[in-house]
C-alpha cells in the first residue's frame, strides 16, 4: 500500500491511496483519517509521500501525526515530505533578495503582497484557510479560519523524525530512493514535467481552478509529487523503529526544554473545560494536564 497523506481529491495515482482529515469513513482509494489516527492496520504502508501538509498541522500535533504515520508503515519504508523551507525564505528575506521573491510569486498562485517581503514571510507561516479554527479564550467569537500555522527548517524537522524513529536524509527537488517518486507534480494528461501552476498556467491551458461558494472548482485532477521546487524542503525518512504517540507526547510537548506545556494551561480553568465540553469538543486523549 502507497498512501499520499494529505492529497486532497482532486489528485490521483495508479496504486495510491489518498488519505486527508476531510475523508470521513475508508472508500476505494480514500483513507479517512481523524484526531491522529489512520483507519489502517499497523505495518501495511510501504510508501507514505506528504506535500505540503506539515504546515497545516499544529506543533503540537505534529509528533503525534508522525508517530502515527510510523505506526501504520513498515519497517524500511520510506516517508518523503515536502514542506515550506523556513531557512530558505528567511534567508531570503533578510538578504531583501528580490529575485528569490519574484521567482516566488511566480511559483505560488497565493502570496500576499500588500505588506512587502515581511508580508510575504508571515504568509508562509500563517496562511489563511479552512483547516485549522482560531476562536478566543472564551470560545465565543470567531477569529478567522488558517492553512499555514507553522513552519520548519531541516534541523528542526529532522529532530523531530529522529526521536520518532526514522533515519533522515535531506533531499532536493525530484532527488528519490524511489524511481516513481520522482515524477513531479503535473496536470493528469500533460507531460510529467514540473510548471508553476499558477493562475496563468490554469489560464493558458484553459483549466478553470477558481473560488466559488467559498470552495475551488476545478475541471481537472493532478498526479504526480514534488512541487514548488523555489520554497520547498524535500526530505526522505526511513523508518527504523516505532515510537508511540504517548511517548511522542513526552518527547516534545512535555518537555522541560520548550515551552508547549503552557499551551494545554486553559485545561486548567475549569469554567473553560466547562464550556468545551458543552461545545462537545474533544479534548487530545494524549494530553493529561
Amino acid at each position: 500500500m502507497k498512501l499520499n497523506f494529505g492529497a486532497g481529491i482532486n489528485w490521483e495515482k495508479d496504486g495510491w491511496f489518498i488519505l486527508d482529515h476531510k475523508i470521513k469513513t475508508n472508500d476505494k482509494n480514500l483513507i479517512s483519517f481523524n484526531a491522529e489516527k489512520i483507519n489502517l492496520k499497523n505495518c501495511s504502508c510501504d510508501t507514505v509521500f506528504s506535500s505540503h501538509t506539515f504546515e497545516h498541522i499544529s506543533h503540537l500535533e505534529l509528533p503525534l501525526v508522525i508517530s502515527e504515520l510510523n505506526r501504520v508503515m513498515k519497517k524500511n519504508s520510506i516517508l518523503r515530505i515536502v514542506t515550506p523551507d523556513l531557512e530558505k525564505i528567511c534567508r531570503a528575506y533578510v538578504k531583501k533578495d528580490t529575485k528569490f521573491f519574484k521567482r516566488l510569486s511566480k511559483e505560488s498562485k497565493s502570496l500576499r503582497t500588500d505588506l512587502g517581503k515581511g508580508g510575504t514571510l508571515m504568509n508562509f507561516i500563517i496562511s489563511p484557510g479552512q483547516d485549522n479554527v482560531l476562536l478566543d479564550r472564551n470560545l465565543n467569537n470567531f477569529k478567522g479560519g488558517y492553512a499555514h500555522i507553522y513552519l520548519y527548517d531541516f534541523k528542526m524537522l529532522s529532530i523531530i523524525l529522529k526521536k520518532l524513529g526514522f533515519k533522515v536524509r535531506k533531499a532536493k527537488f525530484l532527488d528519490s530512493s524511489i524511481k516513481e517518486l520522482r515524477e513531479p507534480l503535473h496536470v493528469v494528461g500533460m507531460k510529467p514535467k514540473w510548471k508553476n501552476l499558477n493562475n496563468e498556467f490554469y489560464k493558458r491551458n484553459g483549466l478553470i481552478h477558481k473560488l466559488v461558494k467559498n470552495t475551488y472548482k476545478t475541471n481537472f485532477k493532478l498526479t504526480g509529487f514534488d512541487k514548488a521546487p523555489i520554497q520547498s524542503l524535500f526530505i526522505e525518512a526511513k523508518k527504523v523503529k516505532y515510537v508511540n504517540k504517548q511517548k511522542a507526547n513526552k518527547i516534545f510537548n512535555y518537555s522541560k526544554k520548550n515551552y508547549n506545556r503552557y499551551a494545554f494551561s486553559l485545561l486548567y480553568d475549569k469554567i473553560f473545560l466547562k464550556k468545551l465540553k458543552s461545545l462537545k469538543i474533544k479534548r487530545n486523549k494524549f494530553i493529561k494536564c
